[in-house]
């Protein structure tokens, strides 16, 4: 039986999983160094048992869409919640390495259905006027679960082991579960089916494919962001390690605060003008991390970094869910997927061109994001 039936408990379940797909995101990060030791493991097994993670995003990704399209949200948030927290159980008391794979699939494919989903419900419940906020609020919520497991692990690792604060993790993903099932969600959209045909069409929709591709932009731009910067700081700026570590949390907290900022702002200022100041910011906060030379400067300057990637996700997730209302949940599906195709194929790149080149990389994606949004605006006036 559904108790909740207002707007506020339906926004509060999408918030409570995003925080979930936090903890997924990062869990690989804090618990493969001590999967290394415990499995003994190379640099070819670690780096093959980490690529799981993203594999299981890409596809819980693609896979969300069509399904909450056809049989509504709540089966599928309470699956992929479950799924989570299996693959959190089976991570923690698992006795070999391929056990850790399985679940490293399990909690990226849990995950990667989480954060589509619920980008897609809270778009759904929202208005044109507060969708792109309420996105905003939504990312701020993925913030809470990604800063939390560090946080977890750098306070418990001296008195408990990994195992504990993992099976504890996935315990947690219960509480949610429970609340999901009483809460009324949206219905499907096609109880009888999803017109194949539809779905087709919007892979022709120049105005959804541009804006995807802004997200592949930015996908990328926030991959590489987190996964490099500690090292252009250590090896081009010369700043140590503890420095540069300091410097990545500052990317994060940046993130976070841009978020809810955002929550309010985006109620009263255009779309474009947000995400106009928001690149300049983040292109500056690179040009000061790379030119200015002064180690005082890394924090102000990858904290700028964060700050100007908040607004890309909710302000083109919510032009993508005010314009496909019908199939928001294909649309989100597709914009998302390209999006992690984006994060991958940046990093590669970064990889091949060597981090001399890295600020030229950030910078270049900011420019792109603007030009493509630009050009998709001019295809939504001509609809």
């Amino acid at each position: 039986m559904e108790f909740y039936r207002n707007k506020g408990a339906t926004l509060a379940a999408g918030f409570t999983g995003m925080i979930f797909f936090g903890v997924s995101f990062v869990i690989m990060g804090a618990v493969l160094p001590s999967l290394i030791e415990k499995f003994g493991l190379d640099t070819t097994s670690a780096s093959t048992l980490a690529g799981l993670l993203p594999l299981g995003i890409l596809i819980g990704s693609l896979i969300f869409g069509p399904v909450i399209d056809r049989f509504g949200y709540k089966i599928l948030i309470i699956t992929a919640s479950l799924v989570t927290m299996a693959g959190l159980e089976l991570l923690a008391f698992c006795n070999t390495a391929q056990m850790a794979r399985f679940a490293i699939f399990l909690i990226g494919f849990g995950g990667g259905t989480l954060n589509g989903l619920t980008n897609a419900l809270v778009s759904d419940i929202s208005d044109d006027k507060s969708r792109a906020s309420n996105l905003s609020i939504l990312g701020l919520f993925y913030t809470v679960g990604a800063i939390a497991i560090p946080l977890l692990f750098a306070t418990l690792s001296k008195s408990t082991t990994y195992v504990t604060i993992v099976s504890s993790a996935g315990a947690l993903v219960l509480l949610p579960v429970i609340f999901y099932l009483l809460v009324q969600f949206p219905e499907a959209k096609f109880k009888q089916g999803i017109p194949i045909s539809k779905m087709a069409s919007l892979l022709k929709e120049p105005f959804l494919i541009v804006l995807s591709f802004v997200l592949f932009f930015q996908s990328g731009l926030e991959g590489i962001s987190n996964n490099w910067i500690p090292a252009y700081l250590e090896g081009i700026s010369g700043v140590e390690r503890n420095m540069a570590m300091y410097g990545l949390t500052a990317i994060i907290l940046g993130v976070g605060t841009g978020r809810v900022v955002l929550g309010f702002l985006l109620r009263f200022v255009s779309r474009y003008i947000t995400l106009l100041v928001s690149m300049i910011i983040s292109a500056s906060g690179m040009i000061i991390l790379t030119y200015s030379g002064n180690p005082v400067l890394i924090i102000p300057g990858t904290f700028m970094l964060g700050l100007g990637f908040a607004s890309t996700f909710p302000v083109i997730l919510g032009e993508v869910g005010e314009k496909y209302k019908e199939m928001s949940g294909t649309a989100f599906s597709i914009a998302l997927v390209i999006a992690l195709t984006g994060n991958t194929l940046l990093n590669l790149l970064v990889g091949m061109v060597s981090l001399v080149n890295f600020h030229y990389i950030v910078i270049g994606c900011t420019i792109a994001i603007i030009i493509l949004y630009s050009l998709s605006l001019s295809f939504k006036k001509t609809k």
